[in-house]
């Protein structure tokens, strides 16, 4: 006779199970409603993307980590998976294993270094990271082709089947969502992602119950790299080739927003920020141009900030995030106090108020 935790637990695995397949079934049969090609490749892409908002999560959200360069396991394995394929065999199981052997690796030589710190110091040393794959990227041109672009991938095969650019690798590309999801809410539900949670509220008294604070937070980062890893295999295919700006700083902080939009700490936020950012606003500024505008003027109005020193921008935008990292309203406004704190000169800049007035009420 099974014990009631025993069925108990059984009963939340299949519960957890269920949002997840019917989300497969939607997106499995979306395509098949008179939809553009255009659009299916548009969900497709905003899938991939989900699936690496996700593994970003895993680190901010639970691990209490905040990356700045998240776009370094992207890029790496975008380009080990595109060069495996133009050279060797565009298998899709082979070119996944091959990027994910390099992702790991690296990530595991690296996460020996960055997992002693955490906050700020975590946030600085990812950016770097990033930032150096980025330049090996531009100036290995034999390999990456410079800042001309890695072009020619060839197009996916399963089982020696080739996989199209349309429904296609739409449909695997929903299989690895639904998959990584399913992964990730039970890796997080499970003793392990307690642990990594309680790391999070408090690191200190984490270690002060024996807990192995650095080993934990090893294994998470090197997993959130991996997960990330199988959406930057996604991507070069869907893509046909990839660029160095695949590994930049401004890609870490397009995912970042997606996280913190969707909010952090909840999984499926994230998906729903990704499909925000890559479907959604696309649409509405082409049905509302005035939205580009707003946007466009503080983009080019960036001389506001120019009163933060680099190295201060990275501690305002830490402690924001940080603030932020429960998703709630009290956590958004704490935020917003910490921004008070941190650059009062940046909040009571005429400047800035007009051009978030503007762009909020446009």
């Amino acid at each position: 006779m099974k014990s009631p935790r025993v069925s108990s637990y059984q009963q939340r695995g299949w519960q957890q199970l269920a949002p997840p397949l019917a989300l497969l079934a939607l997106l499995a049969v979306l395509p098949l409603i008179a939809i553009s090609t255009f659009t299916v490749t548009l969900l497709t892409e905003a899938m991939i993307l989900a699936i690496w908002a996700m593994s970003l999560d895993l680190l901010i959200g639970y691990t209490g980590l905040i990356s700045f360069g998240h776009a370094a396991a992207f890029g790496l394995a975008g380009y080990a998976a595109g060069y495996f394929a133009k050279k060797v065999t565009s298998d899709f199981l082979l070119a996944l294993a091959v990027a994910e052997i390099v992702v790991a690796l690296v990530a595991a030589v690296l996460g020996f270094i960055v997992v002693r710190v955490s906050g700020i110091a975590f946030a600085v040393i990812s950016l770097c990271i990033a930032q150096v794959l980025f330049t090996i990227a531009v100036v290995w041109r034999e390999v990456t082709d410079g800042m001309d672009g890695m072009v020619g991938v060839p197009l996916p095969k399963l089982g020696g089947m080739t996989i199209g650019p349309g429904y296609d690798l739409y449909l695997l590309t929903a299989v690895s969502l639904c998959t990584v999801y399913v992964v990730l809410v039970r890796l997080v539900d499970s003793p392990f992602g307690r642990t990594l949670q309680a790391i999070r509220t408090n690191e200190e008294r984490a270690a002060s119950i024996g807990i192995n604070v650095y080993l934990h937070k090893w294994i998470a980062f090197v997993f959130s790299w991996a997960v990330a890893g199988l959406a930057g295999t996604l991507m070069v295919f869907l893509k046909a080739g990839t660029t160095p700006m695949s590994l930049h700083w401004t890609e870490s902080g397009n995912v970042l927003i997606m996280v913190i939009f969707g909010g952090i700490g909840t999984l499926l936020g994230p998906i729903i920020g990704a499909e925000a950012a890559s479907t959604i606003l696309p649409f509405i500024r082409l049905e509302d141009p005035r939205l580009h505008m707003s946007v466009y003027s503080i983009s080019e109005s960036s001389d506001v900030l120019y009163g933060i020193a680099p190295t201060k921008m990275l501690e305002l935008l830490s402690a924001v995030a940080g603030e932020a990292a429960d998703g709630s309203i009290y956590g958004l406004h704490k935020a917003l106090d910490k921004l008070k704190d941190k650059a009062p000169h940046l909040v009571q800049d005429r400047r800035f108020q007009k051009l978030a007035t503007q762009a909020f009420l446009d």
